[in-house]
């Protein structure tokens, strides 16, 4: 006989300071302490996971209005203090199921297990929890392709750079942390010690990646990146450029200046 739980990862700021969100919550059972992860014990099937890099996933906790208790009260130890909005950010929902007589297997809408073990259930915690801040940045890179859309549209059409240099060096500065957010806070390249430890561990690990996509996704958020980075490097330069037009007609007009002043002076 199988048995359900409900298990949602959601994304609530860009990064959780977790020494402040251990501080906040004494009255919580912390079950365990990692550098990248705290763990909250609510009862024997009932966990929450909250991640340095912004996402927290409640095990077995089905009541709505307590999950958003819980996220609201784990959100405060975000980046970002006042007005915390929940609406809009991205969520996924991947039930576990616990079946001693089936096989475990990944599948599209649900992961199935022998046994509650809280190795493995930290394991699918954790790509699930990946899973859901690449959302959130596959977002952001999408809006700033959009914007470089605009600018090439209106390069192609009038030959009018609409970008200045200090948005330039932001978008320079996006995408570079982006790529060391996705390789240093979402440990993306790391596999966890369990999975070098245990076969059924690491079977486990590398599926639920395939079913997330993890690598693929890193791979085309990788590539636009780059497509971003070389275009805001053209864009600099041609503003360099042009800046530095301005800067030799504007000496030419001064020694244009003087030269007259000094026949009018004779």
């Amino acid at each position: 006989m199988e048995t359900r739980y409900s298990l949602s990862a959601h994304y609530i700021k860009h990064s959780l300071n977790l020494a402040k969100v251990e501080q906040k919550n004494t009255d919580l059972v912390l079950w365990r302490k990692e550098r990248n992860q705290l763990v909250y014990k609510q009862s024997e099937t009932q966990f929450v996971c909250v991640y340095a890099f912004g996402v927290v996933t409640l095990f077995g906790i089905d009541d709505r209005k307590e999950r958003e208790r819980l996220l609201r009260r784990f959100a405060k130890g975000g980046e970002e203090e006042p007005g915390v909005a929940l609406a809009g950010l991205p969520t996924e929902e991947y039930p576990i199921v616990i079946d001693h007589e089936a096989p475990e297997s990944v599948e599209f809408n649900v992961v199935r297990l022998k046994h509650l073990t809280m190795e493995k259930l930290l394991l699918v915690f954790h790509v699930i929890a990946q899973s859901v801040a690449f959302d959130f940045l596959e977002h952001q890179v999408e809006e700033t392709l959009q914007r470089f859309e605009k600018i090439h549209l209106n390069l192609a059409k009038r030959g009018l750079l609409t970008m200045t240099s200090r948005d330039v060096m932001k978008t320079i500065g996006m995408s570079g942390n982006i790529v060391n957010f996705i390789v240093g806070q979402l440990s993306l390249l790391d596999k966890p010690d369990i999975a070098w430890e245990d076969k059924e561990a690491e079977t486990l690990f590398i599926n639920m990646r395939k079913m997330f996509e993890l690598e693929d996704r890193f791979s085309t958020i990788r590539f636009k990146l780059t497509f971003i980075q070389d275009s805001s490097e053209l864009m600099l330069d041609s503003l360099q450029h042009r800046r530095s037009e301005i800067l030799e007609l504007t000496i030419i007009g001064l020694i244009v200046f003087e030269i007259v002043m000094a026949f009018m002076q004779k």
